[in-house]
């Protein structure tokens, strides 16, 4: 766990390194570092697991700690962008997308979905999906990824992420490198 954590607040300074011009990942880490030793048990299990569930247009949020400078940052999961949030936009599946092969629609589409985001408060999209590698009818998540052929879902995946980090949203992408089971998947 501490690993995790060292990572996700060595991401968070690195942001912070980077635009002040300071000497970038090194510095980030150490920083990282340094913040780890101030938080307390409770606060690193709340950074690594988050707190809530659907709380506002966030299906999760990370804790807040007290003791550094860490934000609680709100996290949204939908391929067809934000849900358990009204008035919203159905966006094109993944699927529907990538079968246009349309490199400036799916980076449009991503923009879209980043700024529909970033105006309700949500700091990370869990998203997008690259989807199966294979090719089972059956699978009940196939329409979330942009197609089974590695090379399309590749650049719909580096065009939809583009889009949604241009307009402020970080994406964090979703792989399922195994045809998709919905079967016993809790709701």
């Amino acid at each position: 766990m501490q690993n995790l954590l060292v990572s996700a607040l060595a991401l968070s300074a690195a942001a912070d390194a980077y635009g002040a011009g300071a000497a970038g990942w090194d510095a980030a880490y150490s920083k990282a570092q340094a913040a780890l030793l101030k938080l307390n048990q409770t606060e690193k299990v709340g950074i690594a697991t988050g707190v809530g569930w659907e709380g506002g247009p966030c299906v999760g949020n990370t804790y807040a700690p007290s003791s550094i400078d860490y934000p609680s940052l709100c996290l949204q999961d939908s391929p067809l962008g934000i849900r358990y949030a009204n008035p919203v936009t159905a966006f094109p599946a993944g699927i529907n997308a990538g079968a246009t092969w349309d490199r400036s629609l799916l980076y449009a589409r991503g923009a879209a979905m980043g700024q529909e985001a970033k105006g309700l408060g949500v700091h990370v999209q869990l998203g997008p999906s690259a989807g199966p590698l294979g090719k089972n009818p059956d699978g009940g998540r196939n329409w979330e990824g942009f197609s089974v052929d590695p090379y399309l879902a590749g650049v719909g995946m580096e065009e939809t992420i583009q889009g949604m980090q241009d307009s402020g949203v970080q994406a964090c992408a979703k792989v399922r490198p195994l045809p998709p089971c919905s079967y016993s998947r809790p709701p």
